[in-house]
């Protein structure tokens, strides 16, 4: 119990005296402070990536890979996090859903992208989880998930914090996936959606994209127990809609210099 205690206030100590440290994140526009390097996150990213391969099959339809590459890659261009090799894939499976992992994997189901009328509502989706990527959403989720044992043996000085990024690597790869099917929190999914806008509009596409896919969402997962990754937090379906059309205006004013 002591040793409990012992992490806590420490950690709180330690957490309290970083957070004025912490690197500047034009994304989220705050000062954060990462213990997962981006060397450290690439390679958990790999390892999901192989965990992943085994467990769906990815799609072989070229028209469609190459639909998301394209899309996908007019939005990095654009995003906020430059220091990674963004990667999107198709996995073929009936399922409203997409996703990403550390290191800037991006997933998207067959299911939702034959419902996608138009590369506007695609960029949406890809352009909302780049904004995970962009605000280190993914790498705080992990960070969250596994920094009570690992920051609290760094506070007791039983490693230093090379033996942290060393635990980091040896983490399992199902407690990995887990971690990647787990929800964001409503703060970080309101945050995503914002860069998602954002990064639709910087990059030539239609911001009421996103407008459009929640509501393809919505009426897809009616009555369904399956909720998908995308929807699967606090803020629910209309509360986005109706954020997202506040943000639209504002981040059409804030970069209309800038778009193309």
């Amino acid at each position: 119990m002591k040793r409990q205690l012992l992490i806590i206030y420490s950690l709180g100590i330690l957490l309290t005296g970083c957070a004025g440290l912490g690197t500047y994140n034009p994304a989220t526009e705050r000062n954060e402070f990462i213990f997962i390097s981006t060397p450290e996150e690439i390679a958990m990213g790999r390892q999901i990536h192989n965990s992943l391969a085994k467990e769906y099959e990815f799609s072989k339809n070229q028209n469609d890979i190459q639909r998301v590459q394209r899309v996908g890659e007019k939005l990095t261009l654009i995003s906020d996090r430059q220091d990674y090799q963004y990667s999107f894939y198709v996995i073929d499976k009936d399922e409203l859903n997409a996703f990403t992992v550390p290191g800037g994997s991006i997933y998207i189901y067959t299911g939702l992208l034959e419902k996608l009328e138009n590369d506007d509502e695609l960029a949406a989706v890809l352009a909302h989880e780049i904004g995970h990527c962009a605000a280190r959403h993914t790498v705080k989720k992990y960070q969250a998930a596994l920094g009570y044992d690992l920051i609290g043996n760094v506070v007791l000085n039983q490693v230093g914090w090379g033996g942290y990024a060393k635990q980091v690597a040896n983490i399992s790869s199902d407690v990995l996936m887990k971690i990647v099917f787990s929800s964001y929190g409503r703060k970080d999914e309101f945050e995503a959606d914002r860069l998602g806008i954002k990064y639709s509009y910087l990059a030539g596409y239609d911001p009421e994209g996103m407008i459009e896919v929640f509501k393809i969402l919505k009426k897809g997962s009616a009555g369904s127990a399956d909720v998908p990754l995308f929807l699967r937090s606090h803020p629910y379906n209309d509360d986005r809609i109706t954020q997202a059309r506040k943000y639209i205006p504002e981040i059409k004013s804030k970069y209309s210099q800038v778009s193309p």
